[in-house]
């Protein structure tokens, strides 16, 4: 009998200590993932300094002499980048339009999102090669589905 209880008081024992294990791992998770947020939120701050001082050197040209070797070579990078995507725009032959921004055939002279102009020889525009919707009542040319402006002429659909 004695035996019975001592191995219960044991047990008893061990499950208590399980507990308090238990317990102190969940609170070290909660510091760690606290620990984690607090760090996030410097590395956040930490870009919005740089952000700032590259912003700085963009407009005024002034900065450190290591950071202003650093603003140079973003803006190496940043042109890597726009040189890339211009790339990609060449292989999916589309082009940017030079007001809004929006994505339009390369052939377009005209963007169908705001009507600018995007092309000054309008002799040079191959013929569109689009799902027709309608035709512009304008000059006759076929619109592509969704078109709030002619490709061809720039008036207003509709």
């Amino acid at each position: 009998m004695a035996f019975l209880e001592n191995l219960g008081k044991k047990v008893g024992e061990a499950a208590q200590a399980a507990a308090k294990k238990s317990g102190e791992l969940v609170e070290i998770t909660k510091l760690n993932v606290n620990i984690g947020s607090e760090e996030d939120k410097i590395q956040k701050l930490y870009n919005q300094i740089g952000k700032s001082i590259f912003e700085k050197y963009t407009t005024t040209g002034v900065a450190d002499q290591g950071v202003k070797e650093n603003c140079e070579a973003i803006k190496v990078h940043e042109q890597n980048v726009k040189a890339l995507k211009e790339k990609i725009m060449e292989v999916k032959n589309i082009k940017s339009c030079i007001n809004c921004g929006g994505e339009m055939d390369r052939a377009q002279i005209f963007c169908s999102k705001c009507g600018t102009r995007n092309d000054l020889s309008a002799a040079s525009q191959p013929e569109q090669q689009q799902a027709a919707t309608s035709a512009c009542k304008a000059c006759g040319a076929v619109l592509a589905e969704g078109a709030v402006f002619c490709t061809s002429c720039g008036a207003k659909v509709g």
